[in-house]
C-alpha cells in the first residue's frame, strides 16, 4: 500500500571512499555500509557514481574483463539485499553487446546506476548527461542514456534515479522524472573539490528541488584519485529548497535522513529524526583537507607506509612537510636537511 501525504522515506547516503580498479574491496566497502543502513532502519542507502569501479576508472573500462567483473560485484550486491533498496553506481554494457561481446573492448557503455531490493537487480538508470569539459571526458568513454522516467516503489514512495551532470540543467531528466510522478530524487555523483564549488552544488541542487517541488538526495565520494580530491558534503535538499541534512566534508560516514515527502510548506513531518547538518568549512580550511585527503589516498592506495621529504629550510618543503604530517602523521614523514 502507498504511503500517506506527508510521510517519510528514511534513505542514507553513504559518503565512501572507493578504490578506482579495486572492485573486490569496493564491494566488500559497499556490505559494509548495506549493513550498517539496515541497522538503521533505512529504507533505501545511496552509493557514489560508478562506485563498484572506482570514479574516474578512465581507460580502466576500455578492459572487457573489467567491466564484466564489475558487473559481477553489482549481481552480488543485488543478491544480498532484502528489504532496503540499493542504489549503487557502475559501468554497463548495451544489452545487446553483453551478449555478442566478442572483442577484448566493449563496444557501448554507460555510466549507470542500479536499484537493487529483494535480492534482484530492479532496474539500471544511464546517465544522460555526460560531461565533457574541464577534468572530466566521459565522452571518451560512455554513451548518453536515453530519457528514462523509470520511478521505483520503495516503501511506497516513488523514486527516481539520476547521476551527477544530470541534476545541473533545468527542465531536463528531473523535471521529466517529476512530471512522471516521482516524489524524491536520488542523485549520485562524483563530484571533484574546487574550492569555490560547494556553494554552487547546493544552490544547483536546492533550485532543482524547488523547480520540481520534490526532495532531492544527493550523494558524493569523498576521496583522491591521482589530481583529483572528492570532498563529500553529501545533503539532502526538501522539496521548498532547503538543506535538511549536510554530511562533513572530507570525511567518510553514513548520513541517514528522514525524507519528507508530500508536505505542504511550512509544514513538519511527525515522527522525522533530526539529521545532522554539518557546517561547511572555511576556504582555508578546505583546501588544507583536500591536501591532505589527496596525499594520504595517493600514498596509501599506492601501498607506500612513508614520505621523504628534501628540507631546504624555506617556506615550500615546510608547507610540503606540513601538509604530509596532517595526511599521514609524524611518525610516517621524514625529513632529509638540504642547506643551500
Amino acid at each position: 500500500a502507498s504511503r500517506q501525504p506527508a510521510s517519510l522515506l528514511r534513505v542514507g547516503l553513504a559518503q565512501v571512499n572507493p578504490r578506482v580498479g579495486d572492485i573486490a574491496a569496493n564491494l566488500d566497502m559497499v556490505a559494509h555500509y548495506v549493513a550498517l543502513a539496515e541497522e538503521a532502519g533505512c529504507d533505501l542507502v545511496a552509493f557514489p557514481e560508478l562506485t563498484l569501479s572506482g570514479y574516474p576508472p578512465e581507460d580502466l573500462v576500455l578492459k572487457a574483463g573489467f567491466v564484466a567483473d564489475n558487473r559481477a560485484a553489482l549481481e552480488k550486491v543485488a543478491a544480498r539485499t532484502g528489504r532496503c533498496a540499493v542504489v549503487v553506481g557502475f559501468v554497463d554494457v548495451a544489452d545487446d553487446e553483453r551478449v555478442a561481446q566478442t572483442s577484448a573492448r566493449p563496444a557501448r557503455l554507460f555510466n549507470a546506476a542500479a536499484l537493487c531490493m529483494n535480492g534482484a537487480i530492479v532496474g539500471v538508470y544511464h546517465k544522460q548527461l555526460l560531461p565533457n569539459y574541464s577534468v572530466f571526458d566521459e565522452v571518451r568513454y560512455f554513451a548518453p542514456g536515453h530519457d528514462d522516467n523509470t520511478l521505483y516503489d520503495v516503501a511506497g514512495v516513488a523514486v527516481s534515479l539520476s547521476i551527477c551532470e544530470d541534476v545541473w540543467v533545468a527542465d531536463g531528466p528531473l523535471a521529466r522524472q517529476r512530471a512522471a510522478g516521482a516524489q524524491v530524487a536520488i542523485n549520485i555523483n562524483g563530484s571533484p573539490f574546487d574550492r569555490h564549488k560547494g556553494g554552487v552544488r547546493e544552490s544547483t541542487v536546492l533550485a532543482r528541488a524547488v523547480e520540481t517541488g520534490m526532495p532531492v538526495a544527493y550523494v558524493n565520494q569523498v576521496c583522491g584519485q591521482d589530481e583529483l580530491v572528492f570532498d563529500g558534503g553529501s545533503f539532502v535538499a526538501d522539496a521548498h529548497g532547503r538543506v535538511i541534512a549536510r554530511a562533513a566534508q572530507f570525511a567518510e560516514e553514513l548520513l541517514v535522513v528522514d525524507v519528507p515527502v508530500g508536505l505542504t510548506r511550512g509544514a513538519s513531518p511527525s515522527g522525522a529524526a533530526s539529521a545532522r547538518i554539518a557546517e561547511t568549512l572555511n576556504e582555508l580550511d578546505q583546501v588544507l583537507a583536500a591536501l591532505a585527503l589527496g596525499t594520504r589516498d595517493y600514498v596509501r592506495k599506492n601501498g607506500f607506509t612513508d614520505v621523504v621529504i628534501g628540507l631546504s629550510g624555506g617556506i615550500d618543503s615546510a608547507l610540503v612537510a606540513a601538509v604530509a604530517v596532517e595526511a599521514l602523521g609524524a611518525q610516517h614523514v621524514h625529513g632529509v636537511s638540504m642547506p643551500s
